[in-house]
């Protein structure tokens, strides 16, 4: 099964099956994709109200439809 690419700076949600229990239903906007030879590993995500990225893997999180500009970030 092939799945889209979530894109730079879309907004996502952690998933309730992530392994991070703590990190469960929180939104934040992508600024990292992981991949190689156009496979897609992971995500580093920013999560709203905090400042530094966190790393899920590509089944953990979920685009909302919401999409964020660069500028709101750098």
């Amino acid at each position: 099964m092939t799945m889209d690419r979530i894109a730079f700076y879309q907004e996502v949600q952690v998933s309730a099956e992530c392994g991070s229990p703590e990190y469960r239903g929180l939104k934040g906007a992508v600024l990292g994709i992981s991949q190689e030879d156009g496979v897609v590993y992971g995500y580093a995500v920013l999560l709203h109200g905090e400042s530094t990225t966190t790393y899920f893997k590509k089944d953990e999180i979920t685009a909302t439809g919401k999409h964020f500009s660069r500028g709101d970030y750098y």
